[in-house]
């Protein structure tokens, strides 16, 4: 969920607010007066958007997963379960 609040209601249920952030997944959305608003996201959530930026950052990887979202698209995909995809690649 993302919520809005302005720097006196982040102040006034900061613990509240990052609890929600933290256990939720919520996004909280800092509003500042005459200022750049601030985004509050948990930190599993900054992890996963680093780790899908360092993979879009290398043409290969960009090439493949677009190459991969295609064919699922196309219903070409296959789920595997954890077992199969070890055989595969073990």
């Amino acid at each position: 969920m993302m919520l809005a609040v302005t720097q006196t209601d982040l102040r006034t249920n900061i613990k509240q607010l990052l609890d929600n952030v933290a256990h939720n997944d919520d996004t909280i959305v800092v509003t500042r007066s005459n200022r750049e608003n601030v985004v509050i996201i948990s930190e599993a959530e900054y992890n996963s958007w680093q780790e899908t930026n360092f993979l879009m950052k290398n043409e290969n990887n960009r090439k493949s997963l677009s190459e991969s979202l295609a064919s699922i698209n196309r219903g070409e995909g296959k789920v595997l379960t954890p077992e199969e995809w070890e055989k595969m690649n073990g």
